[in-house]
C-alpha cells in the first residue's frame, strides 16, 4: 500500500472542495436548512477524508459514492479519490468510482469525457488494453480531452508495438499543434522500417525509412537504416552516401555502420581508398576510435607489418582497450608469444575487459548497455541512447 503521505496534494484537493460545497448550500436554501444541509455534507465529507487518512480507504469509498448522489458539485472529490485509488494500484476501487460518475444522468458532456478518460487511465494502468483503447476513442469522439485520449492511445500502442497506429496517433496530435513529436514519429517509421527488413522486403522498408527522414531529416536511425536498406539492395554507392552523412550527422554513431562501409568498398574494389578514408574520418573526430577496423583492413591488404606500425602510432595518440586487444593479437603473430603463460594471462584480461565495456548510455535515466537500444529499456524514452566511447567490434 502506498504511504498515505502521498495522497497529500489529492488531500488538499479535497479540503477546498469541502468548503466550497458548505458555502454554495448556505446560499441555496434556507439559513437553518442551509445550516443543517452544509453542517450534514461537511461532515460525510471530513469523515471521508478522515477515513483516507487513517489509510481505510475501503471506508471511505462508500462515503463518496453516496455524496456524489447528493450533490453534483462533488465530482472533482470523487475524480481526486479515484487518483488515489489509481496510483496506490487500487484500479477496482478506481474503476468503481468513475462507472458511477458515468452513470449519473445529470452529468454534464464535459464531466463525462472527464471521467471516461480517467476510467480509460484505470483500464490503461490495470494493462486492460482493449477496453481503455475503446474509452479513449469515445473521449475523442465527445470532442473533450482529444489531445490527452490520444497521449494515452499512443502509450499503448508503443506496449503492443503496433507502429502503424502509433504512426496514425502520432499524425493526430502533430496536426493538432504538438510538432515536439516529429522525432518520436521518425522512431515508429524505423520500426516498421524494420519490420520490412525482417521479412526481406527491402523496397518497403527503404520507404517507411525515406517517411522517417520527412519528419525528421537528422533522425540518425533512419540514415542508418538507409544504409543497411542500400546494401540489402547492392546499391553501395548509396551505401556509402549515407554512410558519410552519418559522419557529418552525428559522427559518435559510425561505428555502428562500419561494418556495412566494409563490405561497400569491398564490393567496389576499394580497400586502399577505404583505408584512407577510415583515417581521415578518426583524425577528424577526436572521441572517434576506428582502430581495430582499420588494423584488420591494413592487415588484409598491406600485411601485418603495416598495421604493427599503424597501431603503435595510434596507441600513444588514442589509447583505448579494443586498440591494444588487436596490438597483443598481431605481437601473438608476430613474436609466439602462445607458450608464454604470463601473456596468455594478460591477452585475457583485456579480452574480459573489452567484453564487459559499456558502450551506450541513455542521456535520461543513465541506463548502460554494450548493445545499441532505440528505445530506452529503463526510461522508455526514444533516441536519447547515445555511444559512451566511438569505438566498438567492427565484425567484418
Amino acid at each position: 500500500m502506498e504511504d498515505i503521505f502521498s495522497y497529500w496534494p489529492w488531500l488538499l484537493l479535497l479540503l477546498p472542495v469541502a468548503y466550497l460545497l458548505g458555502w454554495l448550500k448556505g446560499i441555496s436554501f434556507k439559513k437553518a436548512e442551509s445550516s443543517n444541509s452544509s453542517n450534514s455534507l461537511s461532515s460525510d465529507y471530513f469523515k471521508g477524508l478522515n477515513y483516507l487518512l487513517s489509510d481505510q480507504q475501503e471506508r471511505a469509498l462508500p462515503v463518496f459514492l453516496h455524496l456524489v448522489q447528493v450533490d453534483n458539485e462533488t465530482i472533482d472529490t470523487h475524480l481526486a479519490l479515484a487518483t488515489i485509488y489509481r496510483r496506490s494500484g487500487n484500479y477496482d476501487k478506481a474503476i468503481e468510482v468513475h462507472q458511477n460518475l458515468i452513470a449519473k444522468p445529470s452529468l454534464s458532456a464535459k464531466y463525462r469525457s472527464k471521467a471516461l478518460l480517467e476510467l480509460g487511465r484505470d483500464y490503461l494502468a490495470a494493462g486492460l488494453f482493449d477496453r481503455a483503447e475503446g474509452l479513449f476513442n469515445d473521449v475523442i469522439k465527445n470532442g473533450f480531452y482529444e489531445q490527452q485520449a490520444r497521449q494515452y492511445m499512443l502509450d499503448i500502442y508503443q506496449q503492443e508495438k503496433e507502429w502503424s497506429e502509433a504512426v496514425k496517433v502520432t499524425r493526430s496530435l502533430i496536426q493538432n499543434g504538438d510538432s515536439t513529436l516529429r522525432s518520436l514519429i521518425a522512431q515508429f517509421y524505423c520500426e516498421i522500417s524494420d519490420q520490412y527488413f525482417k521479412k526481406g522486403n527491402i523496397k518497403q522498408a527503404e520507404v517507411a525509412a525515406k517517411d522517417a527522414l520527412s519528419y525528421d531529416s537528422d533522425c540518425i536511425r533512419a540514415i542508418i537504416v538507409r544504409v543497411q536498406n542500400a546494401v540489402a539492395l547492392r546499391k553501395f554507392k548509396d551505401a556509402i552516401k549515407f554512410i558519410k552523412r552519418i559522419e557529418q550527422t552525428d559522427s559518435r554513431y559510425f561505428p555502428v555502420i562500419l561494418p556495412y562501409c566494409i563490405e561497400s568498398y569491398r564490393e567496389l574494389g576499394k580497400l586502399n581508398e577505404l583505408i584512407d578514408y577510415l583515417k581521415s574520418v578518426e583524425s577528424h573526430h577526436a572521441n572517434l576510435s576506428l582502430m581495430q577496423g582499420i588494423v584488420n583492413l591494413l592487415v588484409e591488404v598491406k600485411g601485418e607489418e603495416a598495421a604493427l606500425i599503424y597501431i603503435q602510432k595510434q596507441l600513444v595518440l588514442r589509447p583505448n582497450i579494443n586498440g591494444l586487444a588487436s596490438f597483443i593479437e598481431l605481437m601473438n603473430k608476430q613474436d609466439n608469444f602462445a607458450e608464454n603463460s604470463h601473456f596468455q594471462k594478460l591477452q585475457k584480461a583485456v579480452e574480459h575487459i573489452r567484453q564487459k565495456n559499456d558502450l551506450y548510455q541513455c542521456n535520461k535515466c543513465g541506463y548502460t548497455s554494450g548493445t545499441l537500444n532505440w528505445q530506452c529499456p529503463s526510461c522508455l524514452v526514444w533516441g536519447e541512447i547515445k555511444p559512451l566511447i566511438g569505438d566498438m567490434n567492427a565484425k567484418n
